[in-house]
């Protein structure tokens, strides 16, 4: 079978997301099983993605945006955007048995079908997350994405062969969306994310460099602005305790403003967009791993950390307790300063994070990407061939 995988959102030449991660574990296996795969992303991104996946093509969609420095500056991706749903009119003209929009945005699911009905085969989209479901999204930009997201799901329910969703919490709240919109609800089928084991590593605590690592978009529906109170607490308990936050988004600038006006920069690192290797290092080198989520589709970040076996604190939310059940330290939606106690709790006992780090790593092993691969190839494969 010759599958597209389409990953328009993807921006610059360094950072890894975490769907980009899922999506070249599973093409991996799947090319190492006799199939053919290629991505369909911007020329900047390319860089990553011959690493990462040298087994499989890369097509342009875009020879001329970089947003290497620029990740946060969300405006700037949409004339970006603009171009790949132009480009997809007339590219790839080689033929594909199947088009897969890696996510439910316009410049995925838009490109996906208009390749797919040009090519004859049949398309579909993964439902990583609803935004609908959001009540933060407030502004323009976000606005824009509400309405991109209205449209693929219209799209997804007229013509989409397969639409696949992160999680249970994902497929409720995109059936909930469906009927907002008075759609005939989809025949989703929950397709978790999964993980490469092999990619991380856990290290002794002699071995350790920093106390806590924050991963992910700094954007405010992660947490980040709960993040300068959670620290200060931890600090006026803890004068020595280090923080690495690692990942881009549209809030870096006015949270690292927050950290600054609190004099909390001391022993705090903002590494900005870094490659696999550097992120899994840092990782493996953090006592805990944090997640101030107030949404999640999945918990990618928390899955890495549970990978590099770090003890997690984390807000409560369905989707944890789905997915990650009983491995993770859970406090109250909200609740920094419960946050912060957690913290340092866990900082003063070793043996607790052992433990927790431990039973986090045995848990996540259940979601092998190769397991998981071959398990939705055999529902791809049934489509290709119908």
């Amino acid at each position: 079978m010759r599958i597209l995988l389409v990953h328009n959102t993807l921006n610059d030449s360094v950072s890894i997301s975490g769907v980009l991660r899922e999506y070249v574990n599973m093409a991996r296996v799947w090319v190492a099983d006799g199939h053919t795969v290629d991505f369909l992303a911007g020329r900047m991104a390319q860089a990553q993605l011959r690493e990462l996946a040298p087994e499989c093509g890369h097509l342009s969609s875009d020879d001329f945006f970089d947003a290497t420095e620029k990740l946060h500056q969300t405006w700037r991706h949409f004339p970006a955007y603009a171009w790949r749903c132009l480009s997809a009119l007339r590219r790839p003209q080689t033929g594909y048995d199947l088009v897969y929009a890696t996510c439910p945005f316009v410049v995925e699911t838009y490109c996906a079908r208009a390749i797919a009905r040009r090519l004859g085969v049949p398309w579909g989209v993964k439902i990583q997350h609803v935004l609908d479901a959001q009540a933060q999204r407030t502004g323009f930009i976000n606005r824009l994405l509400l309405w991109g997201e209205k449209k693929s799901a219209q799209w997804a329910s007229a013509e989409a062969a397969f639409v696949y969703c992160l999680s249970p919490v994902v497929a409720r709240d995109y059936r909930a969306l469906e009927e907002r919109l008075g759609l005939t609800p989809s025949a989703t089928r929950t397709v978790g994310s999964s993980i490469d084991l092999d990619q991380f590593r856990s290290l002794p605590e002699s071995e350790k460099k920093h106390d806590v690592v924050f991963l992910g978009r700094l954007h405010e529906l992660k947490g980040v602005f709960d993040l300068p109170e959670v620290w200060a607490q931890v600090k006026a308990a803890r004068p020595t305790a280090t923080l690495k936050v690692i990942g881009e988004g549209p809030h870096r600038t006015a949270v690292m403003d927050r950290f600054a006006a609190h004099n909390l920069m001391d022993d705090v690192e903002f590494t900005g967009g870094i490659g696999e290797e550097d992120k899994n290092r840092l990782l493996a080198e953090a006592r805990l791993g944090l997640s101030l989520s107030s949404e999640e589709g999945w918990g990618l970040a928390v899955n890495e950390y549970l990978a590099s076996q770090l003890p997690v604190v984390a807000y409560d939310l369905p989707v944890f307790q789905e997915v990650f059940p009983d491995v993770l330290h859970s406090v109250s939606l909200g609740d920094k300063t419960g946050v912060s106690r957690a913290i340092l709790e866990l900082l003063a006992d070793p043996a607790a994070r052992e433990v927790m780090g431990r039973q986090g790593r045995e848990l996540v092993q259940r979601y092998d990407y190769r397991a998981m691969a071959r398990e939705e190839l055999r529902h791809l494969d049934a489509l290709g061939k119908s």
